[in-house]
């Protein structure tokens, strides 16, 4: 076996991808897209896929595929994770050698093609070994995924290597109602070429979760397009907590909000900065002021002063 062939290219959106890359890893051979399959010929490969559920897939490109291996004397086998009777998946069954099933209800679904029909299954995708890694400075970020600010990052890391500090970096992402799973599989990889091994990919959080990793984080990370903002609640949830966080500030940002005293901005940051009983002190800080300038209470108090009341709107009165 030369190739491993997937439908599905995201470890962290797919468990498809996540297996293929795993089973892959395990062969010692390269895992590949279905466009990278038009470069071959001569080789095996197997077609680990699963097409109808969970990704958009060109049928005719797909058919043009098998055309292709059949001229270009690329054998192969093929291992369905689902098979719903797809023009495209007889196509691949009619030229494969033989056919591995992830459970006995898709071997039955196949039944007798002519050739070896295996049953097979799938093993656990969780590292038995894995475990959320420590160091001398834990980072922490949650917030939506296309909100991400990659240059911000590149310093960051820049600024951590430079002064060869040890640290982990904790990823919680959250997907906005307008944004698709492309914007995390882009992010991902962006984050994983700046930070490598050091960052980890937690997924969606519950909020108990979320504070059960701030309590474990020395700095929490957000960073914005401009600066951060009186309605950025990732940033004074963390505060709340009593985490030190490091985001970016500008002329729009809360007054209140003060480098070095309960907040870091990433375009003052300096190696004192970065001392963790100077980080708890900045953490101590932000929790004593985010309870006074960002609480559901003042806010209320707010909405109800004099001025906003709808009594002192004209009774019936269009605007």
């Amino acid at each position: 076996m030369d190739y491993i062939v997937t439908s599905h290219l995201n470890p962290h959106l797919s468990g498809v991808a996540k297996f293929n890359r795993i089973l892959a890893q395990r062969m010692n051979i390269p895992c590949i897209s279905f466009d990278e399959v038009f470069n071959l010929h001569d080789v095996t490969m197997l077609l680990s896929i699963k097409l109808k559920d969970g990704i958009p897939f060109d049928h005719e490109k797909l058919m043009s595929m098998v055309n292709y291996m059949v001229d270009n004397n690329i054998c192969y086998d093929l291992f369905f994770h689902t098979y719903d009777r797809l023009p495209v998946e007889d196509a691949l069954i009619q030229h494969c050698r033989s056919v591995f099933c992830g459970n006995d209800e898709i071997k039955e679904a196949v039944g007798d093609v002519g050739k070896p029909v295996l049953s097979a299954w799938c093993p656990p995708l969780v590292n038995q070994e894995g475990h959320i890694t420590e160091s001398m400075i834990n980072i922490f970020s949650f917030g939506m995924a296309h909100k991400i600010q990659v240059r911000h990052y590149k310093v960051l890391r820049d600024i951590l290597e430079k002064f060869r500090l040890p640290y982990s970096f904790w990823v919680s992402t959250a997907f906005h109602e307008k944004a698709s799973f492309g914007d995390f599989s882009s992010i991902s990889h962006e984050m994983t070429t700046i930070f490598g091994s050091k960052i980890q990919f937690l997924g969606f959080l519950s909020d108990d979760a979320v504070n059960y990793f701030l309590d474990k984080t020395h700095i929490f990370t957000a960073f914005f397009q401009s600066g951060v903002r009186a309605n950025n609640t990732s940033v004074f949830a963390a505060m709340q907590r009593g985490c030190a966080v490091l985001t970016n500030l500008d002329r729009y940002s809360p007054k209140w909000l003060a480098h070095g005293t309960n907040i870091l901005d990433i375009n003052q940051l300096q190696r004192e900065d970065l001392e963790l009983d100077v980080l708890r002190n900045i953490g101590a800080y932000a929790k004593r002021d985010a309870d006074i300038h960002s609480t559901w209470h003042g806010l209320e108090s707010l909405l109800k002063s004099p001025g906003c009341a709808s009594e002192t709107c004209s009774e019936g009165k269009r605007v």
